[in-house]
């Protein structure tokens, strides 16, 4: 029988679970999500919810269950993925797998990326299972492996592997895009696309030798002059459709000297000063542009030899639309040295969503009710997360987490002492709970 649920408590059970969560190290590499997919199952069987493990390499594995509706209307994904990047133990103050609770907070590495959407997308399946909500849709609890590293083991094993566990949807919610605090207003945005990964490896070679007599032509000089040519060049603006609907969907929210100027976006960046104005905020500035971020550099293995070969890594981000290969040529002309090998180490391409979605209109609807001044808008992500794998198969994906973060706990993605806060984790199940009830009842 349908019933009003108790947020108290279940706000309670998830941060007790993002504690144990958390306390379970997947870092990537090398991953072991299996110690993921054993917790969640667990869980998931305790409550009497069959769910399947697959598992795509020796101690990696996916997570999936499904809660039956009445079949009219397509399925909504609820997904997350289970690894986690490495995290430094000498630059904590805390044990980045602890799972800790202090001063208003939980800490631990996966705090915010991701496993404190997972938890919430897990309290709000439960809280359908248990309370018998009425669907109109299947609800797909999914968390994948291996996101941190592309994806291989994880979300591309999936849709490759078997892509009818998911084939039915119609929606997907996924990680990136939350709240914020504004001059008062709480602002979420929602990711309708994200870049795509251009990552590349530059090969220098050149004449060994010993250290004591310099070679000009050497393969760390040609990599350096290389890397100098690159750090020098800037790739053009570029204004996608994406990123028009972006500042015309915020435009609303600026000082009045500049709502005209963001709902005519492709007009305005012709102005030199208010572009160079525009590009000091560094999220306007990664989604008008091709970026490049050099990232790791290896050369001699000894201070007295010089290598025959140097390389060094680049992390690309590559605008929606853009072709890889013509990306290379562009980096190839930039070098402007044949000597240069340029190999490309993972990129795909990326399609966009739809803004105007039920999804969309779900989660407005709900925020207005938990917050006095509330505003959705939407958002190209600068990095890039699973999504891509199931727009491939036709499946509207959306970026979206309950939670209101500040700038310096959104810092702390990826860096040292993670952490969300304890009334975030109580209160984004609820918020998540409500846009699914609206969007599947």
């Amino acid at each position: 029988m349908f019933r009003a649920l108790d947020w108290n408590a279940l706000g309670r059970e998830a941060v007790q679970l993002l504690g144990e969560y958390l306390r379970i190290d997947t870092t990537n590499p090398p991953g072991n999500e299996d110690r993921a997919t054993t917790f969640l199952s667990r869980i998931l069987s305790e409550e009497g919810i069959d769910c399947q493990v697959h598992e795509s390499a020796p101690g990696r594995s996916n997570l999936y269950a499904r809660l039956e509706g009445d079949g009219s209307k397509r399925a909504v994904v609820l997904l997350s993925h289970s690894d986690v990047v490495p995290a430094d133990r000498r630059y904590w103050s805390v044990d980045p797998f602890g799972g800790e609770v202090r001063d208003g907070y939980i800490w631990g590495r996966g705090a915010l990326d991701m496993k404190n959407l997972g938890i919430a997308e897990l309290v709000v399946f439960l809280a359908l299972h248990r309370n018998r909500f009425p669907l109109k849709r299947d609800v797909i609890f999914l968390v994948t492996a291996d996101e941190e590293a592309g994806g291989s083991a994880g979300a591309r094993w999936i849709t490759r592997n078997r892509p009818e566990l998911v084939s039915d949807a119609e929606f997907l919610i996924n990680e990136s895009g939350k709240g914020r605090l504004e001059n008062g207003r709480a602002v979420y945005s929602i990711d309708i696309t994200e870049k795509s990964p251009c990552w590349v490896r530059l090969v220098a070679r050149g004449e060994p030798g010993h250290g004591s007599r310099p070679k000009p032509h050497s393969a760390v000089n040609r990599l350096i002059r290389a890397l100098s040519a690159i750090m020098t060049y800037t790739p053009p603006i570029k204004v996608t459709d994406a990123a028009e609907r972006y500042f015309e969907g915020i435009a609303h929210l600026q000082k009045d000297g500049y709502r005209k100027r963001f709902a005519n976006i492709r007009e305005s960046v012709r102005d030199r000063r208010f572009l160079t104005d525009l590009l000091r905020n560094q999220h306007h500035a990664a989604i008008l542009r091709n970026t490049i971020s050099i990232t790791m550099l290896q050369g001699s293995d000894k201070i007295n030899i010089i290598p025959q070969a140097a390389t060094a890594e680049l992390d690309c981000r590559l605008l929606p639309g853009e072709e890889p290969g013509d990306f290379v040529q562009e980096l190839k002309q930039v070098v402007g040295d044949d000597g240069i090998e340029i190999e490309t180490i993972l990129n795909f391409g990326n399609s966009s969503s739809p803004f105007a979605s039920p999804v969309v209109e779900a989660v407005r609807e709900v925020v207005s009710r938990h917050h006095e001044r509330a505003e959705v808008v939407p958002n190209i992500l600068s990095g890039f997360t699973d999504s891509h794998y199931f727009r491939e198969l036709g499946i509207h994906c959306y970026g979206f987490m309950p939670f209101l973060l500040i700038d310096e706990e959104l810092r702390r993605i990826h860096g040292n002492d993670e952490r969300i806060s304890v009334e975030n984790m109580e209160r984004g199940p609820r918020i998540l709970y409500e846009v699914i009830e609206k969007l599947c009842g």
